[in-house]
């Protein structure tokens, strides 16, 4: 019959214990962290317009599938309530000359369609998405100016 030695294998755990415990001691940073996914999303845009920009067909849309709930928000201020799955509001009506902050912020509960907010017009083209079931901060910031010219040396 074989006898088994306690001896080497008492002392592995005795050493794998203070190892262990050393660890906490001289590693205190040492973090070990689980894998989880976020459930926040949050984008942002900087755009520069002209005040002739805002004369034209340029507009916010909001496309979602039906799961999204939420507010429009202009410089801090609710200006819309979002429950439908497309929205359309024309900047002319809402920018004004200087800093302009749009924060569309809501809860969507995706259907398998993504979360997009777009920028459109003829001088004008941004789109920022997200999917997944989330909630959602998509901000743009629109500085409205009277002209983005720049002279060069013959035009001065």
């Amino acid at each position: 019959m074989k006898t088994m030695k306690i001896n080497p294998i008492v002392s592995t755990f005795f050493y794998c214990g203070i190892l262990t415990l050393s660890m906490s001691i001289t590693s205190p940073r040492l973090v070990f962290a689980n894998y989880h996914q976020t459930k926040d999303t949050k984008q942002e845009s900087i755009i520069n317009l002209t005040l002739n920009d805002l004369k034209e067909n340029n507009f916010l849309k909001i496309s979602a599938a039906n799961g999204f709930v939420g507010n429009i928000k202009l410089n801090g201020r609710n200006i819309k309530k979002i429950v439908a799955n497309n929205t359309q509001i024309p900047l002319a009506n809402i920018l004004k000359k200087g800093k302009n902050i749009l924060e569309i912020a809501g809860v969507y509960k995706s259907t398998g369609f993504p979360f997009q907010v777009e920028l459109l017009g003829p001088n004008i083209q941004l789109s920022q998405s997200s999917g997944g079931s989330r909630n959602i901060k998509q901000i743009l910031v629109i500085y409205v100016d009277e002209n983005n010219i720049i002279l060069d040396d013959e035009n001065q």
